[in-house]
């Protein structure tokens, strides 16, 4: 009953909400924000939630925690990660804070803390500009810069990664005081991939980049050899197995020769469903001005190795709008998931061999079959090689890196079904064990997906990032993340 009072308390000092369970009327409202995630399998049962409407609202919750010994959690947007609504926490919840505002002089946007992908691309789109960040539009920015993915996407192999663009963030710390963190700030450096160890993000500022109103985007759908529709009509049967189409995406994707402009991402189904890939063609900045038929032309002469490799049951590639139509190829609607992942370096041809030949089996041994499971390898290299390895706090993981690998389940009855819930995860597990091994960090990755450290994550760099974390959040006050040990 008094922590109640406290909650009502903080809930007439702020201009945002303030819910918890048995709030008179508020149940429903309790509810729809705890699982307002994109995995609802990760939605844990907090104490409370505050949806925060300013900067001022995320300082009174985090002092809130701190005088009731609350652990905190942050719910920036779309919730990927499992850490952003926690049992037996305060959630500090941003998903009010979408405001987005462009400069096209100056070529910069400001980002409040709870924007998605698709808010900063919408705003972007009418000037012509992009951040380069994620493929997947209802992912939180702050939640994909500030933490240690750093933001990948299709513009990455030109660009680089989102926090390469960052200029500034304003941050509320430990104690609550609210700061603006620019370049010249030895901060600065740790938040551009490591930010959430140090506090809440409720502003940033990135500068942008020209794009090119039309690029070559799509999909080649592949059945390998006597599976899909050609196992029974032979007119449109591959001639190339399941383990040559996954390595000949897999070699082009490592060959240094390929173009820096193109993108692509695996997709290797299960049970017996096709192999995708998804490629982008997005011109350097310097040639944004570039025509759509330039653009085809190239592109097509650059993904020829995929596209003409066995028999393409439909080939979606095609002149594509950047931000309507490219970045929102990918659609994940909520539901329960588990994933795993790792990024892979240059491997001998032999392993690659064996590691294709593990991952085929996998994928035709899986509990499930539906649009959310799949096995993932994203194309990087290009400007992200060009990185010197304290550039940023994940340089030195991300320069090395070829590829990053996703292994994915989604199973939709959740936890209503904890047999099947139990044979996904495990299956997720015994996939990735495949790359696991050969991972740039080996098996210092991430242990699960709840908040353990993450190990090797940041490299060489650790050491420095160990010596802010104790200067600017020496209690570990901010630890549902990839965390950063103080020791």
């Amino acid at each position: 009953f008094n922590m109640e009072l406290n909650y009502q308390n903080l809930d007439e000092s702020i201009e945002g909400d303030v819910l918890w369970p048995g709030k008179d009327g508020a149940n429903a409202d309790f509810e729809t924000a705890r699982t307002d995630i994109w995995n609802v399998d990760s939605a844990g049962m907090p104490l409370v939630i505050v949806l925060c409407q300013s900067a001022s609202d995320i300082a009174k919750s985090v002092l809130f925690a701190k005088k009731h010994e609350h652990p905190m959690c942050v719910h920036s947007a779309g919730a990927h990660s499992a850490s952003a609504v926690v049992d037996d926490c305060l959630v500090i919840d941003l998903s009010r804070l979408r405001k987005v505002l462009v400069n096209p002089k100056e070529r910069t946007v400001t980002v409040s803390g709870g924007a998605t992908i698709g808010d900063v691309d919408d705003a972007c789109k009418p000037h012509g500009l992009a951040l380069p960040m994620g493929h997947v539009h209802h992912t939180g920015v702050a939640g994909m810069a500030l933490n240690a993915t750093s933001g990948v996407g299709y513009l990455s192999r030109t660009r680089g990664l989102t926090v390469s663009f960052l200029q500034s963030v304003t941050i509320i710390m430990h104690d609550g005081t609210i700061e603006t963190i620019e370049k010249d700030h030895e901060l600065f450096w740790g938040l551009q991939g490591a930010g959430a160890n140090f506090g809440v993000a409720a502003e940033m500022v990135f500068n942008l980049s020209k794009v090119a109103p039309l690029n070559f985007s799509g999909d080649l759908v592949k059945f390998p050899k006597g599976e899909g529709p050609g196992k029974f009509l032979c007119c449109i049967n591959s001639d190339k197995s399941r383990e040559e189409l996954i390595l000949r995406s897999l070699n082009f994707s490592l060959d240094d020769k390929t173009p820096v402009e193109c993108s692509s991402i695996l997709v290797v189904t299960t049970n017996g469903g096709p192999i995708i890939s998804r490629v982008v063609y997005a011109p350097q900045e310097k040639n944004a001005d570039q025509t759509i038929t330039q653009i085809t032309e190239m592109a097509k002469e650059a993904f020829e190795p995929l596209a003409s490799y066995g028999f393409s049951l439909s080939n979606t590639c095609k002149a594509m709008p950047y931000h309507d139509g490219t970045q929102k190829m990918a659609k994940f609607a909520p539901s329960s998931y588990y994933q795993r992942g790792s990024l892979l370096g240059s491997l001998p041809q032999n392993t690659l061999d064996d590691i294709v030949s593990r991952v085929s089996e996998m994928s035709m041994d899986c509990p499930v079959a539906n649009m959310g499971t799949a096995i993932l390898f994203q194309q990087l290299g290009g400007e992200l090689s060009n990185m010197t390895s304290n550039q940023l706090p994940t340089a030195g993981i991300f320069r090395e890196a070829k590829m990053w690998v996703i292994v994915v389940i989604e199973f939709p009855t959740g936890k209503a079904d904890p047999d099947l819930r139990q044979r996904c995860i495990d299956w997720v597990r015994e996939t990735h064990s495949i790359i696991e091994p050969f991972a740039i960090g080996g098996k210092n990755q991430k242990l699960n997906h709840t908040s353990e450290t993450y190990g090797e994550t940041y490299g060489p760099n650790t050491p420095r990032l160990i010596e802010l974390k104790r200067k600017y959040d020496p209690d570990n006050v901010f630890h549902f993340n990839r965390n950063i040990p103080l020791s």
